[in-house]
């Protein structure tokens, strides 16, 4: 268990900070109160997937942006493509062909698919996939370990059959069962009233899985 000092804000919608004693990290800024880096601290940025909820391009216009680190669902970075027509702009997403040209050419920006590991300094990065779009993740420093699901979730609407429940449980138990890590400190996970009864379903199976010291819900 973690002894650091730590400060946990809400911004707005899955937007978390997490400052530490020297670092600052700032998940799914969506809206709301952009914070800006902080003299002598490491600022993280994560955002796990392109859906405009959870990748604003305002986190690459901050000062200091080139200081910053970025850790980034690769979808964000794929423009949209139908009927071998390539499209600048999509409506689902903040992302137009300036914030392409930056997030391209930037040695602080850094891509993910699921299931992939790199070490960055002090900090192991993991991803794990999503039954929406893009990544969950996990950023585990030497004393304290931080999760946050993006839209990893047990989506199950009012509406769908027994076998799309089923198919959903099974998706979402898939990645849950790939999270190998001895304690998670912080977790960060959705709970939707639009699922009705279930808003709560996927958080209450993480809780026994992964049984994380602290779950903030979204």
């Amino acid at each position: 268990m973690f002894t650091e000092t730590i400060k946990i804000k809400y911004i707005y919608h899955s937007c978390y900070s997490v400052e530490l004693d020297d670092k600052l990290i700032i998940f799914d800024y969506y809206k709301g109160n952009l914070l800006k880096p902080i003299p002598g601290k490491q600022t993280i940025f994560v955002s796990t997937h392109s859906h405009a909820d959870h990748f604003n391009k305002e986190i690459l216009k901050v000062p200091y942006m080139e200081d910053c680190i970025y850790l980034l669902s690769s979808d964000i970075k794929e423009l949209y493509r139908s009927n071998n027509i390539i499209y600048l702009n999509d409506k689902d997403k903040d992302v137009d062909i300036d914030t392409l040209k930056i997030l391209k050419n930037s040695k602080n920006i850094y891509f993910f698919n699921p299931d992939e590991e790199l070490v960055l300094d002090d900090m192991i990065i993991s991803t794990y996939g999503s039954t929406d779009k893009g990544i969950s993740i996990l950023l585990d420093f030497s004393y304290i370990s931080i999760y946050h699901a993006g839209d990893l979730n047990n989506w199950i609407w009012p509406e769908d059959s027994l076998k799309e429940r089923e198919a959903m449980t099974l998706a979402f138990n898939k990645e849950l069962d790939k999270v190998d890590i001895e304690q998670i400190d912080i977790a960060f996970f959705p709970i939707d009233p639009r699922l009705g009864e279930n808003y709560a379903k996927g958080a209450e199976i993480f809780l026994d899985i992964i049984c994380p010291e602290v779950l903030f819900p979204m």
